[in-house]
């Protein structure tokens, strides 16, 4: 069996890892930052996000990144020099916003706790949110235990 090797160290919290145009991004929700790194193991922040913290990470036909805003309940995009507001989920998320997948149309799906667990809340279900490419907003999916971890099917039907 081969040697471990590491690929990169200082993560606090990395979340909602893709591999994009050679490169892996991810967040790193404590850091409140975006990166990417190269196969090298080259890391570069790609945002900075002051007091929001990153999670999902996707990107828009038109190369456009989005990045889901956990606090503020907001799926955020990113064109390279502009950041705005995508998509408004708080009348969905009933708490933290969390890990999103995009489908090559465009179409996001973004899951949220569901409740406050850090506040010792009772568990309680989360909708799983659908925000079209225009940003406009749906509940799919109902009473979902914290939606996490989405994945489109390689047939792109699931």
């Amino acid at each position: 069996m081969g040697e471990v090797e590491l690929f990169i160290d200082g993560l606090d919290f990395g979340e909602g890892p893709r591999w994009h145009e050679n490169s892996l991004w991810y967040s790193d929700f404590f850091q409140h930052r975006v990166y990417k790194v190269d196969i090298k193991g080259q890391r570069e922040t790609v945002l900075e996000l002051d007091n929001e913290q990153p999670s999902g990470l996707g990107w828009l036909p038109d190369g456009n990144l989005l990045v889901v805003g956990m606090l503020r309940k907001q799926v955020l995009k990113w064109n390279g020099k502009k950041l705005e507001v995508h998509a408004d989920l708080s009348k969905i998320a009933t708490s933290h916003c969390n890990d999103m997948v995009v489908n090559k149309n465009g179409d996001a799906y973004v899951g949220n706790f569901g409740f406050d667990y850090g506040a010792g809340e009772e568990p309680l279900g989360a909708s799983l949110a659908l925000i079209k490419i225009d940003g406009s907003v749906s509940s799919v999916a109902e009473n979902l235990q914290f939606p996490n971890g989405s994945v489109i099917t390689p047939d792109g039907e699931t």
